[in-house]
């Protein structure tokens, strides 16, 4: 299965860093806009067993998903996998490092693309160019949240 992986070092304890992105409202601000993200049902906090319901907007079309919290270890990871949804599958995992001077984030995703006629269009290939996209945008913004740790540059 591939697997995508991204980090960030932020300048914060990994409990902010955790909290922070422990709320669905706080993805959603750090999502590029293009992606058009709206859940249409989460809690305001994720815990274990947290569903969110959510619909993105992937190469020019509007899909649903719903990802279950299936791991939780506050505040130095947790992981969500899709229930439902476009692709063959995904597994997201946050990690979060201490690091000397902050917390090191990691985004941890394995995936499969989607079966059928619409895996050879949106082929793993595209699925990381995407995940690139995303995550780097969304890296930047944790950046102007939290900063960079001092010596990091």
């Amino acid at each position: 299965m591939p697997v995508f992986e991204a980090s960030v070092d932020l300048a914060c304890s990994p409990e902010t860093a955790f909290e922070f992105l422990a709320h669905p409202e706080n993805i959603r601000l750090i999502t590029p806009s293009s992606v058009m993200l709206v859940f249409d049902a989460a809690p305001q906090r994720l815990s274990l067993g947290a569903r969110m319901e959510f619909r993105v907007q992937a190469y020019g079309v509007v899909r649903s998903a719903v990802h279950e919290v299936t791991a939780w270890n506050e505040p130095r990871s947790f992981v969500e996998r899709q229930v439902a949804g476009p692709l063959g599958s995904w597994e997201h995992a946050h990690l979060f490092q201490s690091i000397s001077n902050g917390v090191r984030v990691t985004d941890r995703i394995e995936f499969s693309p989607p079966g059928g006629m619409l895996g050879l269009l949106i082929n793993e290939r595209k699925i990381r160019e995407a995940l690139d996209a995303g995550f780097g945008h969304r890296h930047h913004e944790l950046e102007k949240r939290f900063g960079i740790p001092a010596g990091t540059l």
